[in-house]
């Protein structure tokens, strides 16, 4: 991973207010500038794959999300995003391995609301071939599993 000068430091500073801002296509294309100059850099990959989802640029995202995640496998935002990302994608399996490879070693803090979502799928005939790992975790991270699917 190289270091960014103090340049690049600031323009990443202002991309993520510019993003804050909802001024996501402002935001990528600094990300985009910067990336050409840090190929290797984590933050300018792990920001640049978040900002890309936010303009609906999604299999450019899940590139960059998947390169940040191996930098950074215990960040549950990179890996919800990505997750999303397959959802959006319609790359569903690939969606429940991202979900299942990050609660193998991680508690959920922002997929509990994924886990509930599936939960009330599986009441619905969705995502019914992952039903044990979907409880499983569910109920590892103090999710209300209803009754039915138990």
């Amino acid at each position: 991973m190289n270091k960014l000068n103090t340049k690049d430091i600031d323009s990443l500073k202002k991309a993520i207010e510019l993003q804050k801002n909802d001024c996501n296509i402002e935001a990528v294309n600094i990300l985009e500038e910067l990336i050409k100059k840090n190929p290797s850099n984590a933050r300018v990959i792990g920001f640049l794959g978040l900002f890309l989802s936010k303009t609906d640029r999604y299999k450019e995202a899940i590139w960059y999300l998947e390169k940040a995640i191996k930098t950074k496998p215990d960040n549950e935002l990179l890996f919800l995003s990505l997750y999303i990302n397959y959802v959006e994608v319609e790359e569903f399996e690939k969606a429940f391995q991202t979900l299942f490879r990050y609660l193998e070693n991680n508690p959920a803090d922002m997929f509990k609301d994924t886990l509930e979502e599936l939960l009330d799928g599986l009441t619905s005939g969705y995502g019914v071939a992952h039903k044990s790992k979907i409880v499983f975790h569910a109920k590892m991270n103090n999710v209300t599993v209803p009754e039915e699917l138990e």
